[in-house]
């Protein structure tokens, strides 16, 4: 008898849970299968960088008048530093990122650049697009396409839109002139309804990055307690239906209940595995590795800071990379090297005796600074990644086919994927990353080998579910309002 008392205070907590919660949720519980669908065909906007680069004007390197070295002094930035070389209305300038601080320095006479007013950011717009700009707003610090951490080094921003039918905004950076994102009309009105709503997105609140992090989070995995809470008495009450003398997927409800209760019966774990994955997206470490690799492998690996390369590299070498509108300072294995963008595509260049030449690491030469990143393991397998990896070639944030994978012997197992074409690690995965690939990449966007790549299949079945789900979060928000109706009474 107290086993029975005891069991039925559990569920009787248990359906005042999943109630509850499932009102609160219900709402946003269907918000996201809906804009999940939008995000499948309208993606979130983003200007590609090669774009960006490609649209630049080539670098006067026979302007350049100041040494990397002295750009860096001149900013007053430390020994992390990084440094880029572009051209901005004619003059050579270099793009120093140091702490979170943005500088820009002219590199024909070592003057700090000046902040862009609204009419420059105008032409910069008009010359980027070949159109008339129509507006200017700003500058403005967030705004929702600009609203992630990857434009914070260069804000603020001006959003220009330009005299086209598709009302295409530009952003260009009050700091250095770039222009870094593009949207048009059409996108933003699918995004509302899309990426901003999936993401819980809007600027007010993703502009606190921490507070973001921290919202959807707890959201997600309150969402996992109330679908694992209603998967339960679920099956509690479909099992008591059969023991009644009923078959199939039989339920003791009547109505939306009954709607409601079958459709968690057929649909409810693919709920729980869209809700889990989604709830992975934001782990940000909390459970599973992350894949950018330490600070301190960086540095090993690159044999010297950036500064510190940039300090080696005289001016007149600069002219050997030539013609290039967008150029990196960077290290590998000790020496200085730079990554150029131009009409020639990309290249690296490594300094010898003094100059720049073109450059590609071997296979042996990156396992080599890969063991002096990870001085306490050994290298024990190297190879070309190739087309079709499993780990790597994702619908979302795929590797190079010509990256290098070095494997070590650590307990975790770790894979270093290396770049040869920029000589830099571009991800790290070990046994808890890999784990994360299938539960992640793998339960929420469907991305399985032999499935991810066969359209429209994966189409059809991806947009059945979503709207099965949508369909079925629809029953919870009828049944959670009449709910909150009559409690109001």
């Amino acid at each position: 008898m107290p086993s029975n008392v005891g069991t039925s205070t559990v569920q009787r907590l248990l359906v005042q849970v999943h109630r509850w919660i499932g009102i609160v949720l219900c709402l946003m519980f269907a918000a996201w299968f809906a804009s999940g669908i939008v995000m499948i065909y309208v993606p979130f906007p983003l200007l590609p960088l090669d774009e960006r680069i490609d649209r630049a004007e080539p670098v006067d390197v026979d302007g350049i008048r100041v040494a990397p070295a002295e750009a860096i002094e001149l900013a007053d930035s430390g020994p992390g530093a990084g440094i880029r070389l572009r051209s901005q209305d004619g003059r050579p300038q270099y793009v120093i990122a140091d702490g979170g601080r943005t500088i820009a320095i002219q590199a024909d006479t070592g003057e700090r650049a000046a902040a862009f007013d609204s009419s420059a950011a105008g032409r910069i717009a008009r010359e980027f697009s070949g159109l008339a700009a129509r507006s200017v707003h700003g500058p403005v610090q967030y705004d929702q396409w600009v609203v992630y951490g990857a434009f914070d080094a260069l804000r603020p921003y001006y959003r220009v839109r330009l005299d086209d039918p598709e009302g295409t905004d530009l952003y260009v950076s009050a700091v250095t002139g770039e222009v870094v994102q593009r949207t048009s009309r059409s996108q933003r009105r699918w995004n509302y309804v899309g990426a901003v709503v999936h993401w819980i997105y809007p600027t007010v609140i993703r502009k606190h990055w921490a507070l973001w992090d921290q919202l959807v989070w707890w959201v997600a995995l309150a969402g996992i307690v109330l679908t694992l809470a209603g998967l339960y008495l679920g099956i509690l009450r479909w099992r008591s239906a059969v023991r009644s003398g009923r078959r199939g997927l039989s339920s003791p409800y009547r109505g939306w209940m009954k709607w409601h209760h079958v459709g968690g019966l057929t649909v409810g774990v693919v709920v729980l595995t869209w809700i889990f994955s989604g709830w992975l997206s934001m782990d940000h470490g909390r459970l599973f590795s992350t894949p950018a690799p330490a600070e301190d492998h960086v540095e090993r690996f690159a044999g010297m800071s950036a500064s510190a390369a940039a300090g080696m590299i005289p001016v007149d070498a600069l002219a050997d990379a030539a013609p290039f509108s967008h150029a990196e300072i960077g290290a590998f294995a000790g020496s200085p090297v730079l990554r150029t963008t131009g009409p020639n595509g990309h290249a690296l260049w490594r300094l010898f005796d003094g100059r720049l030449q073109v450059y590609r690491p071997t296979v042996a030469e990156v396992s080599a600074a890969v063991s002096n990143a990870w001085p306490d393991h050994e290298a024990v397998e190297s190879r070309v990644l190739g087309e079709g990896d499993t780990y790597t070639s994702l619908r979302e944030g795929s590797l190079a086919p010509d990256t290098v994978r070095i494997v070590l012997d650590d307990p975790g197992d770790t894979w270093v994927h290396v770049s040869p074409a920029r000589a830099e690690i571009v991800s790290i995965m070990d046994r808890s990353r890999r784990l994360y690939r299938w539960l992640f990449n793998g339960l929420h966007s469907f991305d399985f080998p032999g499935l991810v790549d066969r359209r429209p299949l994966w189409d059809v079945l991806m947009v059945t579910l979503l709207s099965c789900g949508f369909v079925f979060c629809v029953t919870a928000v009828v049944i959670g309002f009449r709910r909150l109706r009559r409690t109001a009474r």
